[in-house]
């Protein structure tokens, strides 16, 4: 396969330059062909130099019947000798244009000509034309030219290359994001149809788990950033460096075959059509958070030092148990220091900045160079209150804490991209994304590990550090061709991306003391319990580092095929070879007693440790006076020493490599539309790790596997679609989760291991949409599809707060989605309303069933949805735009149905119930006023309007006390959750609530300044 992409690329090459010069002769004769001088056109027919470099028309050129771009269309300007040819993604500019009214005209070999009158160009301003032709059929000895209106034919052109999808997909596009307060991308993606954002970060398409998704960035594919997930995060990104963003839900031979909720396409914004500078500065304001106390962890980013020993060195070290051994690790508990202090202070305003730069160079009639540059850096400031709460069984409350959560998160940008024009048929792009997010976190917890306990009651008080930073690079080197002599398009995409994510130091210390009735308590003591580090255990280090990288390319070559006038088939080929891997270390310290036999004394915890260290506060108890031997005389006294605790499965490293070709076949006949064709995907995986038990764990995994997909499509007429897809996908193990590596959460205290066993999942897709497209940017859409999994992978929890990844029998998913967009005066029919011109209405809900079989897991499960599915998912809002006053505003909503997070289990031995994810309202809003000629924007953005707390909880409706729902409000949860009686959903007065976690409404304000 990677062999055969080398030849491929040879030929490609020979061919494409052998052709330059020719395609050069075309473009410069056509200067004096296309000279028409009959019309008069509004403007001074000679171009000075002094005309501005931004005043330009620009715009693309598409076959109407299928909505694919057409390269190689000339396009005149009539009244002028200025011509050009459109490039390999129907492309075309003309710059330096006077102010005034234009006509051009669009002709292309076997196509109807197009003339396209009242074009405006504005001083220093771009003009965007985009222009549909289409195909004659048997009339080829006719001259067939058409004229329309500019602003007429741009919106029809737009309306048909939505509707000429080839996959059922939505979308978002840079100025409908520009429209929102949204901040990154994950905020973005709650607008799109049937999706939603768990942890405000990761995202679920069509009500499944994040697993369930594919990542691509400019045609490259994205590694995971979470060392202890299958999943991306969104927030990574930031909004306003996006050009567009899509969510495609259906397959083809030319997308990845491993998806089932919707493959995601990332595209940043691409070089600039005009030279521009912008600057951006805004400020937040958190309603619990800015300008109150906040607590901060010192020596936060400070990791192990260079001199400390590696791991299998500390336990090599601490395994020989000889005087010099114990006193040498004694002695490098006395150096290794940190301070475990935290200082006070109040919480900064939250900050954004971001400055973008575009240049164009011409260097002549056919070749040019595009920069963009964009730096971006957000700072945000959040305080949380949280609780916490474990049950013996349900409705038996044992353990409650409540906590103080402080972070800060830092993301940092920035965008390089670099755009070669070599002539009308080659262009070559580098894009470069380098992305940093880090947050610091403090967390002081208090609770009682045991509620029964009443005189005196057991209090626990634990504190946490932690700092965690992702760094991700991504850079893809790309090229887009058309080959005018065979009529062959080509592009191909080298990529490598590498993603690094560290945790230096995450420090936790517990105290526990005696709570008395009559308020009085006992001294706080830390309760240290011999050779025991992490989790809980006072004085555990935690540390990790998770380094990642894909190197990718791909190739596709497509070229149309006329066989009758009404029968067409554009035939598209190509192949991805795909190497991914990572290596992950993580690291279990902390201080322990003092023990073993030095100078004749054996030393432990309950003969000679000094009692009083366990009573000193954060800031001294680890301090270098307290470890190792303490006095001899006049009794042997002794203090901490530090122990390692990590095990083999502490560290797992792992490849995957995957070589895929496809052919695709696109025909056309009349009003139908079929894509279909196979992809066969070669995917092999590796990981090496070792058990708790010391022995060898081994992953070596090849599979090969056919994926067949179509898309069909009829044309009801020219705004109207029913489309029709069926597909295989699969669901590939994430190394994670094949990893016996267990990972402690200390916000959830739950323990999260991998299974070297899981299975690839095999997924079978169905989908029917009906489409209406009125125009300006309106449309309505009804969907309906449906999922058939076997094997999939789903999280179960285990007793004890633990949970593992495993293989279920099967599982369906289905459902229905409606959406529309429509403007207010469409709405309401009142035509040539301005103010209801202005005013577009949106709304998208999706309602969805799922059920996955585990009684391969627990025999006496019953019926439940899968991991993550959410019963539904409602987005609406309403955007005024009056462009004239320089006004806008936005308001968007957004809600999920309860969703289940982890299955439970009934294991006999193994009891554990599942946990859900209680459904929350989302609540924006956006004001925007342009001045200075729209050079200066100003923004205000209300996030969370509503602020409703994250509550999750155990399901305990079967219990006595729950609520018979009748009436309305039983018809309306048979609707959207598919029971009357809602029975998973959150019912405070039989359910356990498992923990709970406030957030404040944040106001923003930011300048934009253009210059």
């Amino acid at each position: 396969m990677k062999l055969s992409y080398f030849i491929t690329l040879l030929f490609f090459c020979s061919s494409v330059f052998s052709q330059n010069s020719t395609a050069k002769d075309v473009a410069d004769s056509s200067v004096t062909e296309s000279t028409i001088s009959s019309t008069t056109v509004t403007h001074s027919p000679a171009i000075s130099n002094e005309i501005d470099e931004s005043s330009i028309i620009t715009g693309t050129v598409i076959e109407e019947s299928t909505g694919r771009p057409l390269p190689g269309v000339l396009v005149a300007i009539i009244g002028t000798k200025f011509s050009t040819h459109t490039d390999a993604q129907g492309k075309f500019y003309f710059r330096k244009m006077p102010a005034g009214q234009y006509i051009l005209e669009f002709s292309l070999f076997s196509f109807s000509t197009k003339v396209v009158d009242e074009v405006v160009v504005v001083d220093k301003e771009a003009t965007v034309l985009n222009v549909s032709l289409s195909e004659m059929n048997g009339v080829l000895d006719e001259v067939v030219i058409k004229t329309v209106k500019a602003k007429t034919e741009s919106v029809q052109s737009l309306l048909t290359m939505q509707k000429n999808s080839i996959r059922v997909s939505d979308g978002i596009s840079a100025e409908s994001i520009k429209r929102t307060p949204d901040r990154t991308t994950s905020d973005v993606l709650k607008r799109i149809s049937g999706t939603s954002i768990q942890d405000n970060k990761f995202v679920i398409v069509r009500g499944l788990n994040d697993r369930y998704n594919t990542t691509y960035l400019n045609g490259s594919p994205l590694p995971s950033t979470e060392p202890d997930k299958k999943a991306f995060s969104f927030d990574i990104f930031p909004a306003n460096m996006l050009d567009n963003l899509v969510i495609n839900k259906t397959a083809s031979p030319d997308l990845p075959g491993e998806f089932a909720g919707g493959i995601i396409e990332i595209n940043t914004k691409s070089t600039p059509e005009k030279d521009f500078q912008s600057i951006t500065v805004g400020a937040g304001y958190n309603t619990i958070t800015t300008n109150k106390t906040k607590f901060q962890a010192n020596d936060i980013k400070v990791g192990l030092p260079s001199y400390f020993p590696s791991s299998n060195d500390f336990i090599a070290l601490q395994n020989l148990k000889t005087e010099t051994s114990i006193q040498q690790i004694a002695t490098l508990a006395k150096n290794y220091q940190t301070d475990w202090s935290v200082d006070e202070g109040k919480f900064d305003p939250n900050t954004n900045f971001q400055f973008t730069l575009g240049r164009y160079f011409k260097f002549n009639d056919t070749q040019s160079l595009g920069l963009l540059a964009s730096a971006t850096n957000n700072v945000t400031n959040v305080f949380g209150v949280g609780s916490l709460k474990e049950y013996e069984t349900a409705g038996d409350l044992r353990k409650s804490f409540n906590s103080n959560n402080y972070r800060k998160q830092k993301l940092l940008g920035a965008i390089v991209n670099l755009s070669l024009k070599l002539n009308t048929n080659n262009r070559f792009s580098f894009k470069n994304l380098y992305s940093i997010t880090s947050e610091s976190r403090y967390t002081d917890r208090l609770g009682t590990r045991n509620v029964t306990d009443v005189d005196p009651t057991i209090m626990s008080s634990s504190t946490n550090r932690l700092f965690t930073e992702n760094k991700i690079y991504t850079g893809q080197l790309i090229g887009e061709h058309f080959l005018p002599e065979n009529k062959i398009k080509l592009g191909w995409v080298g990529s490598y991306s590498n993603v690094q994510r560290e945790v230096p130091s995450e420090r936790r210390n517990t105290y526990d003391y005696k709570l008395y009735q009559d308020g009085t308590q006992s001294a706080p003591t830390a309760p240290f319990a011999g050779n025991n580090v992490g989790l809980d255990n006072p004085g555990s280090i935690f540390t990790s580092n998770n380094r990642e990288s894909i190197f990718s390319s791909k190739i596709d070559i497509s070229k149309k095929i006329e066989f009758s006038d009404n029968f067409s088939a554009d035939i598209k080929l190509g192949g991805i070879t795909q190497s991914r891997k990572r290596k992950f270390q993580a690291r279990q310290l902390g201080y322990v007693p003092f023990s073993g036999r030095v100078n004749g004394v054996n030393w432990s915890q309950d003969d000679t440790f000094d009692g009083a260290i366990a009573t000193l506060p954060n800031a001294t108890i680890f301090n270098s006076a307290n470890m190792g031997i303490l006095s001899t005389s006049p009794t042997n006294l002794s203090g901490l020493t530090l122990f390692e605790g990590t095990k083999g499965s502490d560290y797992y490293d792992a490849e995957s490599n995957l070589d895929a070709g496809y052919l695709m076949i696109d025909n056309v006949f009349n009003k139908w539309r079929i894509i279909w064709g196979a992809r066969v995907e070669n995917y092999s995986q590796n990981l090496n790790s070792i058990t708790e038990a010391n022995l060898p764990v081994v992953v070596d995994d090849t599979q090969l596997d056919i994926l067949p997909s179509f898309n069909l499509i009829y044309s009801l007429n020219k705004k109207q679609n029913l489309r029709m897809s069926g597909s295989k996908t699969l669901n590939r193990p994430e190394f994670r989760e094949l990893a016996p590596f267990l990972f402690y959460d200390f916000d959830t205290r739950m323990n999260t291991s991998g299974n070297p066993e899981l299975k690839i999942t095999d997924i079978y897709n169905a989908d029917v949409r009906y489409e209406y497209f009125l125009g300006k940017g309106q449309m309505l859409s009804v969907s309906t599809f449906y999922k058939n999994f076997k094997n999939p992978i789903e999280l179960q929890a285990l007793a004890n707060n633990s949970n593992v990844y495993k293989n279920a029998a099967a599982g369906t998913n289905y459902g229905i989605e409606l959406e529309f967009r429509l403007l207010a005066s469409t709405l309401f029919g009142a035509k040539e309303n301005k103010f209801l011109d202005d005013l577009t209405i949106f709304s998208n809900l999706a309602v969805i069933r799922s059920e996955v079989d585990i009684s391969n897991l627990t025999p006496t499960a019953v019926k439940t949805p899968m991991q993550g599915q959410s019963p539904y998912v409602f987005n609406a809002g309403l955007q005024y735009i009056n462009k004239e006053a320089g006004w806008s505003f936005a308001a968007n909503t957004n809600r999920v149905g309860d969703r289940i997070t982890i299955h439970g289990n009934q294991t006999t031995g193994n009891t554990a119930p599942a946990f859900w994810e209680k459904s929350r309202t989302f609540l924006d809003f956006q004001i925007a006023k342009n001045l200075l000629k729209n050079k200066l924007e100003l923004k205000l953005n209300v996030r969370n309007v509503l602020a409703e707390d994250l509550v999750f909880y155990q399901n305990n409706h079967d219990l006595p006390g729950a609520k018979e729902i009748k009436g309305f409000d039983a018809f309306v949860n048979k609707v959207f959750t598919g029971d009357s009686q809602n029975k998973n959903g959150f019912d405070a007065k039989v359910d356990d609530e498992v923990s709970r976690n406030t957030f404040g409404r944040v106001f923003s304000f930011s300048m934009t300044y253009n210059f």
